[in-house]
């Protein structure tokens, strides 16, 4: 049984799955992935949550960090991505 604080970790097909959306939402970037402890370690909402950034060829950043849950990952579209990024 798992504490409140976790949630289950993502899979590489959905990993896989969101970077191709997201890479079509903005091509020009590349997407940078992270996690719970990347950040300072406790800034995620919750355990296993994951996180991107966009990042253009010379180490810019375009985005704020984005926060995702694993099961929100299959449900990506582009309209979606382009959505998050903009906020």
């Amino acid at each position: 049984m798992r504490g409140s604080h976790a949630n289950r970790k993502a899979t590489r097909e959905e990993m896989r799955k969101a970077t191709d959306v997201i890479k079509q939402a903005f091509p020009d970037h590349d997407v940078i992935w992270g996690g719970h402890g990347d950040y300072g370690g406790h800034r995620a909402p919750r355990d296993h949550t994951i996180s991107f950034r966009l990042r253009d060829r010379w180490g810019k950043y375009h985005s704020n960090v984005i926060w995702l849950m694993p099961d929100e990952l299959s449900k990506l579209t582009v309209a979606s991505v382009k959505g998050m990024v903009g906020r």
